[in-house]
């Protein structure tokens, strides 16, 4: 069956439509043959000789179409064997039946016409020419009983019917030819509209998809945080495009490409960077993309196998079958420098259209002015960081001389921000918040730049004139912070660290929610470290007793919410005894003096005595000598009060330098003593030794104390000077104000 179809198939394709009708011509001639057989009363010897001739006609027709079926190519000759065949059956039919009135004279206006329509007016004259000569050889008994005339007559008509057949032939040829020229014309041009709509159709939509990439990545420019996340985010979108197979993007420094983005996440098929743009020696100078950022214009080349790729590829696979690369500079406008370049790979046969190249140079100089607006953008946040370090370097150098003026204040702030911060975050207070609360706890004694050395570096209590000075802090450091943008938010909290839940606080008097939130908190924050840090004036309270204290100041001084996550989370802080006012280093014993300091010897004080004997928990002092000078009075009455002042000058001279590891205190006029950590063989006969009183009627009395660390000792000063003790008690009445934390 496959083989008869393809037959089939071979003849349909070799036959024409005049063709098809020749062959069912054929056909009806043998079914009209049958007809006249049956319907048209004839003698029996006609029908003899029809039926023979019928016979004979459907025996070499079925071989006729035989050959045509399995040898289509041999259709011309089957055609003319079949005339010649035609042409004897005719002529024995005419012949068989002797009459000049044979019907079957017919038959030869059949012949001619029909091989006149198939071949043509020429090979119809012919077949014409063929069929009057066989006709009259038919006759020949009978042309002595034929009229020349009727003769002449019948032939002629042979050719008659020949010349306008074929005429006819001729033009319905050419007219079919002109019909079939104008319908392939015409089929050309509907195939080539339809090519050309269909091309225009595949250029649409290959363009959208530009398009489509082009608005997905003018996102990108809009949402991508950096430049980089910007770049590598557009080479992944690019290659989304079902004909581009490969993209990288590089950034121009110092006319060499330092940094690249390609569409590969993982494995960079390009080396590693930098690439040389202006060197000619490098293979990369020939590149596509160096030259793009050379002249600042785009560069489109074609694939040539033949040539080397300059690329600096590390596997040059990634782009192998190419058929074309575009590099665009990228540029913060079209009349800038470059900036980088970005180069595409493209598999798509045609390259790159002159609409996509518009399209891409547009994206390219979008892309250009994101990067160069990231590089402003990192350019004012580093110029504003730089400011800012200014800023806080000045900020924290002002707070570094508070801290080399009053070291205790240093270790405060920072104490008074952790507290902050821990009763922030009790609160709930966001991260942003409590962070900036922090920093407004470190800086929040920075106004004591405006505080007087006296007041503020004062070991003792302050007076009433000292704490109006000491207020102007809070105001002052607002002051300071308050001109400066990045502080001002800072500058508030500080400025009303010092407020009241009741309204007495300073500087404005705010009482409740008038307060920030944020300075209710550092009030407790600040008043804590006070209550649990050891002062010249009064020991350290425990921290269950600082917390009892903010419980009974809640509502009065303290916001009662602050106080309650305070209590709650201040309860298991460590706090270390040793921290207090006391000096510590040479430079702060001797500002420390300066307040302590006798004018007349030059050695300390009572009141420092009393300090240190307040303090013996911390200085771990343990030996007191009292040496009270006698008739004191008796030698200035005898000498005058200027040589009595001179031999008191020279005694703490002589006593200093007798006792070196030891304080040295002129109490009450003639009164002297010393202090050390361990004992000293201070005794009468070593004192009364002493060159500026040897020759004098002054006597020293020695009295000794073994200083204890559980016992609170008073001076008192009657005739001499006394040293009073009693032990310790924690039921001693304390204040129950904190005015005083500042």
């Amino acid at each position: 069956m496959v083989f008869f179809r393809k037959q089939w198939k071979e003849v349909v394709g070799a036959t024409s439509e005049v063709d098809l009708t020749f062959l069912l011509l054929r056909i009806f001639s043998l079914a009209g043959g049958i007809a006249w057989l049956w319907f048209v009363p004839i003698s029996p010897r006609e029908e003899a000789i029809l039926v023979n001739a019928l016979i004979c006609f459907s025996i070499y027709s079925v071989l006729c179409y035989l050959v045509i079926f399995f040898r289509p190519g041999q259709l011309r000759k089957v055609y003319l064997a079949s005339l010649f065949l035609d042409m004897i059956i005719l002529s024995n039919l005419v012949h068989a039946e002797a009459s000049f009135e044979s019907s079957f004279f017919l038959g030869y206006y059949l012949l001619i016409c029909l091989h006149t329509i198939y071949f043509g007016l020429g090979f119809g004259l012919l077949v014409a020419v063929f069929s009057a000569v066989s006709y009259v050889f038919s006759i020949l008994p009978l042309l002595a009983d034929i009229e020349l005339t009727d003769l002449v007559v019948r032939l002629g008509f042979f050719f008659f019917i020949t010349v306008p057949v074929g005429l006819l032939t001729e033009k319905v040829k050419r007219d079919k030819e002109k019909v079939e020229h104008f319908n392939r014309t015409l089929e050309a041009m509907v195939a080539e509209r339809t090519d050309k709509i269909g091309n225009l159709l595949d250029q649409e939509r290959y363009l959208r998809e530009i398009l489509d990439t082009v608005a997905h990545i003018n996102k990108l420019l809009i949402t991508s945080p950096n430049v980089i996340s910007l770049l590598e985010s557009a080479c992944a979108r690019f290659v989304q495009h079902c004909h581009y197979g490969f993209c990288w993007i590089g950034l121009l420094e110092n006319n060499e490409i330092r940094t690249i983005c390609t569409s590969e996440r993982t494995g960079s098929p390009l080396l590693d960077p930098p690439y040389a743009v202006n060197e000619a020696e490098t293979l990369f100078y020939r590149s596509p993309t160096a030259q793009s950022i050379r002249d600042n214009k785009i560069v489109i080349r074609e694939n040539d196998p033949k040539r080397q790729d300059p690329t600096p590829w590390r596997d040059s696979e990634e782009v192998k079958g190419f058929h074309a690369v575009i590099s665009l500079p990228l540029r913060a406008h079209l009349s800038a420098q470059p900036l980088g370049a970005l180069t595409i790979y493209t598999w798509r046969k045609e390259g790159f259209e002159p609409e996509e190249k518009e399209m891409l140079e547009e994206l390219a100089g979008d892309i250009g002015f994101a990067i160069d607006s990231f590089r402003q953008k990192e350019s004012v946040i580093a110029l504003t960081a730089e400011r800012t370090a200014n800023y806080e370097e000045t900020i924290f150098s002002f707070v570094d001389m508070i801290e080399q003026r009053d070291t205790y204040t240093a270790g405060h702030t920072e104490r008074v921000a952790q507290y902050c911060l821990l009763i922030a975050r009790e609160m709930g207070i966001e991260q942003k918040q409590a962070a900036k609360l922090y920093k407004a706890a470190t800086l929040h004694d920075i106004g004591k730049v405006a505080t007087p050395d006296s007041v503020l570096l004062k070991p003792g209590k302050l007076t009433s004139l000292d704490y109006d000075l000491i207020k102007i802090h809070a105001l002052a450091g607002y002051e300071m912070l308050s001109k400066i943008e990045m502080y001002q938010e800072l500058a508030v909290i500080i400025q009303h660290h010092h407020e009241r839940h009741d309204g007495e606080g300073y500087p404005d008097g705010l009482r409740g929610n008038e307060i920030p939130l944020l300075s209710r908190i550092m009030a407790v924050g600040d008043a804590f470290d006070a209550m649990t840090t050891n002062r010249i004036y009064k020991a350290r309270k425990e921290i269950p007793e600082a917390l009892t204290e903010l419980q009974a100041l809640s509502g009065s001084q303290f916001h009662p919410e602050v106080v309650k996550a305070a209590v709650k989370v201040l309860a298991d802080i460590k706090i270390s005894p040793s921290i207090s006012q006391l000096p510590v280093t040479n430079l702060e014993k001797k500002r420390f003096s300066y307040f302590f300091n006798d004018m007349l010897t030059g050695l300390y004080n009572e009141d420092y005595l009393k300090i240190i004997l307040n303090n013996l928990d911390m200085n771990q002092y343990r030996c007191l000598h009292m040496l009270h000078l006698k008739k004191v009075p008796e030698y200035n009455k005898r000498h005058g009060w200027d040589n009595g002042n001179l031999l008191l000058k020279e005694f703490a001279v002589e006593l200093q330098a007798g006792f070196p590891d030891a304080l040295v205190f002129r109490a009450y006029g003639n009164d002297f003593a010393t202090i050390s950590k361990e004992h000293l063989a201070v005794d009468s006969q070593v004192v009364n030794g002493f060159a500026c009183i040897t020759d004098t009627e002054i006597e020293v009395e020695v009295h000794h104390i073994d200083l204890s660390a559980g016992t609170v000792y008073t001076i008192d000063k009657l005739e001499k000077l006394e040293i009073l003790s009693h032990a310790v008690s924690r039921s001693m009445p304390e204040r129950t104000q904190a005015e005083h934390y500042c």
